[in-house]
């Protein structure tokens, strides 16, 4: 008995090493995903020593950087000034001044140690961009499913949807801070109703009731002030 234990377990274990790697295949698809890039641009403006206002040709690179980094009002630019700078809060705030008059909204990033040359600011422009999955995805027919499974092109209109009507990518990543909700209006409108002081709804008032008549013909007047009732010509 004990070696025709052993011959099996071995027969076992043999067959199990020449299974068909075609057992583990599913042709289920792969979830859809959205790929979300992160792009950081940055531009050095100088100064002329001891002044806020930018070296001379300074200023058409800085509108050309803008250009071609193709900055909107909804991408946010940011300013970064060098350490121990004595001047860098004028200069920040006199570009910061120039840029905003422009359209552009304007930051201020935590000075860093030797990350910003003297008598400069560092313009940093940064930007989330978001690629739809590749869909419509039809590489399995929709109508031959012996296997019960779902459709290759499963899911892929409602992430593609929210992907183009997404108005900052960066959500898609990182959540936005909601802040602490106003409870004022709430909380008085619950005090009114408990003390029976509900406002009217306007261009209504009080005891006001709505009479409604409707003849054989099919045809409906109305009028205020009556009490409420209907009645038909049948």
């Amino acid at each position: 008995m004990k070696i025709r234990l052993i011959s099996c377990l071995a027969l076992a274990a043999a067959l199990a090493a020449c299974e068909s790697p075609q057992a583990e295949w599913s042709n289920i698809e792969a979830p859809r995903e959205t790929r979300i890039d992160f792009h950081r641009y940055t531009h050095t403006a100088a100064f002329a020593a001891g002044r806020n206002d930018l070296a001379p040709g300074e200023v058409q690179r800085l509108d050309a950087f803008l250009q071609r980094a193709q900055v909107s009002p909804n991408d946010p630019v940011y300013l970064e000034a060098p350490a121990n700078d004595t001047v860098s809060g004028a200069r920040v705030s006199a570009l910061a001044r120039d840029l905003t008059r422009k359209g552009y909204a304007v930051s201020r990033l935590p000075s860093a140690r030797d990350a910003v040359p003297p008598n400069s600011l560092m313009v940093v422009i940064e930007r989330y961009t978001v690629t739809p999955p590749p869909c419509p995805n039809w590489t399995k027919s929709p109508s031959e499913n012996h296997e019960n499974a779902v459709s290759s092109n499963f899911g892929c209109s409602n992430l593609t949807n929210l992907d183009l009507m997404v108005a900052d990518p960066r959500d898609l990543v990182i959540g936005r801070d909601m802040g602490p909700e106003p409870a004022d209006h709430a909380g008085l409108a619950i005090q009114r109703y408990r003390e029976g002081k509900t406002a009217p709804l306007p261009g209504i008032t009080a005891g006001t009731t709505y009479n409604v008549n409707v003849n054989a013909s099919g045809g409906s007047t109305g009028g205020g002030g009556g009490a409420g009732s209907v009645s038909t010509g049948q």
